[in-house]
């Protein structure tokens, strides 16, 4: 009988969904140790990236009347749906919290009273930060500016926690298990844009104006995760046109998009910043009508993910409580995305199946 390498045996292992690869854990000793070995989850995680069967898209319920369940499901066929446990209950503090960063199957919850938790959905486990203290917080202004990303080059996963005026900027360590603070951002966020930060290339990116200008979403800045410095990030080509607003930062294929609204035009542009060799440039991707989209409110709308075959686009709509739906990039239109058993009302997140692990290696 012919036998397999134990590079070879990692490799075939590593293509496996999470589920299946804790239930080999039981074959042996070997397997057990291999699925929980750094370099084994650095590779699954790589592969995860690679298999489009991986991804995943968690619903995050947003009303009562949805009881604030959270569910997964299977992002390329909205198959297999599976509600999930998250890490702060509503029947043990009242009120829910809300998933505010995802990266490398990692999800980043936040809640009022509770603080924060860093959670793997996969393999159902979950670190609960350290608390800030009020020490920590004492001129933060009422509104929590949040983000999550990874630092590749220490190896280190990190939460951000900001004012709206950009004070109190503190930042989490997942390898310290610390919290720490460091400079003020120059930089404040408007009031009226979708705040959560998102990751894109190192650095995590918000919406927002020079200090104490309260405008309307003049600029992109983004937080450099290893150097922990913020930079400003450069505008479009067309950006002479001062009578237009940022309305939210995401992240499509790997590359940082937002929208925008200009005052003499019916639509919301989104644009998205790609790379030319060892340049960036930002390309209008698709514009999304205000009759048919903008139903009340202000402009929340924030891209998700492109659909399998690129000819959608999945993005959240702007109207409250938040209902995700399809932009069809042909035929410019509408359609909600309606899960069966899911929340009628939720926000939408993607996340990859991944071993990476939310506490700290001391612990």
């Amino acid at each position: 009988m012919a036998t397999f390498s134990t590079v070879m045996i990692a490799d075939i292992l590593s293509w496996l969904p999470t589920k299946t690869l804790f239930r080999f854990k039981c074959v042996s000793k070997p397997w057990s140790s291999l699925v929980g070995d750094s370099d084994f989850v650095k590779l699954h995680l790589h592969n995860s990236f690679k298999a489009n069967a991986k991804t995943k898209l968690v619903l995050d319920g947003r009303t009562e009347d949805d009881e604030y369940k959270t569910y997964s499901i299977d992002f390329d066929s909205l198959a297999n749906l599976e509600e999930l446990s998250r890490p702060f209950s509503i029947a043990k503090f009242g009120v829910s919290s809300r998933i505010f960063g995802s990266c490398n199957g990692l999800l980043a919850v936040y809640h009022d009273e509770a603080g924060f938790a860093l959670w793997n959905p996969s393999t159902r486990t979950c670190h609960h930060l350290p608390k800030l203290t009020i020490g920590d917080l004492f001129d933060c202004d009422y509104e929590n500016i949040l983000g999550f990303g990874y630092d590749a080059t220490g190896n280190d996963y990190k939460v951000v926690q900001m004012s709206a005026s950009g004070k109190s900027v503190m930042i989490y360590s997942l390898k310290a298990n610390s919290w720490r603070r460091i400079k003020d951002c120059p930089y404040q966020i408007s009031y009226h844009v979708t705040q959560d930060g998102v990751f894109a290339n190192g650095s995590l990116y918000w919406v927002g104006d020079e200090e104490d200008e309260h405008g309307n979403g003049q600029l992109i800045f983004g937080l450099d995760l290893r150097v922990e410095e913020f930079h400003q990030v450069p505008e479009s080509d067309i950006s002479y046109r001062r009578n237009f607003g940022y309305r939210s930062v995401g992240v499509l294929g790997g590359n940082l998009c937002v929208f925008r609204e200009y005052d003499d035009k019916d639509d919301v542009i989104l644009w998205v910043m790609k790379e030319y060799g060892v340049k960036e440039s930002w390309t209008e991707v698709a514009a999304l009508s205000r009759e048919e989209w903008w139903q009340r409110g202000y402009f929340y709308t924030r891209a998700i993910a492109y659909s399998r075959k690129g000819d959608r686009l999945l993005v959240e709509d702007g109207a409250r409580p938040r209902q995700p739906a399809w932009f069809n990039l042909e035929k410019k239109t509408r359609e909600v995305l309606d899960v069966p058993g899911a929340p009628k009302h939720f926000a939408a997140m993607l996340y990859v199946q991944s071993l990476v692990s939310p506490v700290p290696i001391h612990q």
